[in-house]
C-alpha cells in the first residue's frame, strides 16, 4: 500500500483573460533603442528645477569663467628644520591571520605577532 501523501492537493490557478502584447517589429537600418521624438516639453518641470537650483529665479544666465578666480593648488611648505624620519619597520597583516614586521629595507622578520584589541602587538609563541 502506498504511503499517505502529507501535502494538500494544489487548487487550479484562476486564469485571467487578457490580450497578448503587441508584436515588436524591427527593420533593417533602424536603431532599436531610438526613442520616438517628443513634441511636447514639460515646461513646469523645467521651471521647478530653475526655482530649486537657480535661487528662485526663472531666468537662465550664462556660466562664468571660474578659472579667473583659481589660484592653483597651494600647500604649506614644511619647515626646513623639521625632518620626518622614516619608521624602522611597519606592521603587515598577512593572510594567515598574523602580523609581521617589515623593515625599512623591505625584509620581514620571521616571528609572527598577534594584535590585541588595544593595538598592542605580542609575539606568537
Amino acid at each position: 500500500m502506498a504511503p499517505i501523501w502529507p501535502f494538500k492537493k494544489k487548487e487550479p490557478i484562476a486564469q485571467v483573460e487578457e490580450a497578448p502584447p503587441a508584436a515588436i517589429v524591427y527593420r533593417k537600418g533602424e536603431d532599436p533603442n531610438a526613442r520616438p521624438q517628443q513634441d511636447e516639453v514639460d515646461s513646469s518641470a523645467y521651471k521647478d528645477a530653475l526655482a530649486l537650483f537657480g535661487g528662485g529665479s526663472s531666468t537662465v544666465e550664462a556660466a562664468t569663467d571660474q578659472s579667473v578666480r583659481y589660484d592653483g593648488v597651494t600647500s604649506p611648505q614644511p619647515e626646513p628644520s623639521v625632518v620626518e624620519e622614516a619608521p624602522e619597520f611597519t606592521w603587515v597583516h598577512h593572510t594567515d591571520g598574523y602580523h609581521y614586521k617589515r623593515k625599512a629595507s623591505g625584509e620581514f622578520e620571521p616571528t609572527p605577532h598577534t594584535k590585541s584589541g588595544d593595538g598592542i602587538y605580542t609575539p606568537y609563541s
